[in-house]
């Protein structure tokens, strides 16, 4: 038997998994993708916001050229640590179940690639899986068509292409500018009468100067309503319309977690898709399952990031030796 399963390999996860590694504890990773598989999603030229010490877990020093990581550094980073800790991370192997054996103890299951279905008995359950996975969904007709994406990692295979991006935050600006820069004919759609202001300032002001010499165009207060193969139909905010000639879209407009696992054990949810867990032990409402990490915002996942979710590690750990002492 372990003392803790771990669901979810990025940063958040990989801090429990330092702590417990450090407290003594035998824990156990599984990731359903690639270590720190979110960050392997990000655009190919991504640049955090944070500087590299707020992103650093275990105290572990990160040194970098420039103040702002790149999504490159990131994920050599987060590689060392791992093997500098030698943390046990299963990767591709993604937990299919949570469940409470008819003796108390807690069982994840998991699939491997090889088609297998390990089970995990467990003293212990931390989720980490973050909010990356289920993209919001535009909810208009044609919004199923393989056009229309949810996650963008690069341009050049957009080049001539028109491209109309949804939304208005880092997601949604990053990727309209790099899309420019590829030669796509860009159309940023959102519903608000502008950018979000946690937009990162050297990309706001990058794009708002081609937005102001006419070469990405803007649909502010608007909304799409229909989708075709090669159109698109938006509505603005006086009920105006507008169809456009389009090739691609990407609806970057926010994701939400996948609280399954959690709920089919107990676990109550609430309509912002955040489990019920004490704000300091991160436990849940079912004794001995934990959350850490930006899963514990639910759909508001900016109040979360890694420099606050890499706390949650030792909290959890501290409160996991005190229990296990008193057994």
């Amino acid at each position: 038997m372990h003392d803790l399963v771990i669901i979810g390999g990025g940063p958040c996860g990989l801090s429990v998994a330092i702590a417990a590694r450090r407290a003594g504890l035998d824990a156990v990773v599984l990731e359903k993708g690639a270590l720190t598989n979110t960050i392997v999603g990000y655009p190919l030229q991504t640049s955090f916001y944070s500087t590299a010490p707020n992103l650093t877990i275990g105290n572990i020093p990160w040194a970098t050229v420039h103040p702002h990581p790149t999504r490159t550094e990131a994920l050599a980073y987060y590689r060392a640590v791992v093997e500098h800790e030698s943390l046990h991370v299963n990767v591709y192997e993604p937990a299919t179940g949570l469940e409470r054996a008819a003796d108390g103890t807690l069982v994840v299951s998991s699939l491997r690639r090889d088609g297998t279905t390990p089970r995990y008995p467990a003293r212990a359950v931390v989720v980490a899986t973050g909010s990356y996975d289920t993209p919001n969904r535009l909810g208009v007709p044609g919004a199923d068509h393989p056009k229309v994406q949810h996650y963008y990692t690069e341009g050049h295979p957009f080049h001539r292409q028109q491209v109309a991006v949804v939304g208005g935050g880092n997601s949604a600006a990053e990727a309209a500018l790099d899309l420019f820069y590829h030669g796509a004919a860009v159309t940023l759609i959102h519903q608000f009468a502008g950018f979000d202001p946690r937009v990162k300032p050297w990309v706001l002001a990058d794009l708002q100067a081609w937005i102001g010499a006419g070469q990405i165009a803007t649909f502010w207060e608007s909304r799409l309503t229909d989708i075709t193969p090669t159109f698109l139909t938006l509505e603005m905010a006086g009920g105006e319309r507008h169809t456009l000639s389009n090739d691609w879209i990407f609806a970057l407009i926010g994701y939400r977690p996948n609280t399954s696992l959690l709920e089919n054990i107990g676990v109550t949810v609430d309509a912002d898709a955040v489990p019920a867990h004490n704000l300091q032990t991160l436990e849940t409402n079912v004794p001995g399952i934990f959350v850490a990490g930006v899963l514990t915002a639910g759909t508001l996942p900016s109040k979360v990031f890694i420099e606050n979710g890499r706390d949650h590690g030792p909290r959890i750990v501290a409160t996991l030796r005190r229990r296990f002492a008193a057994e």
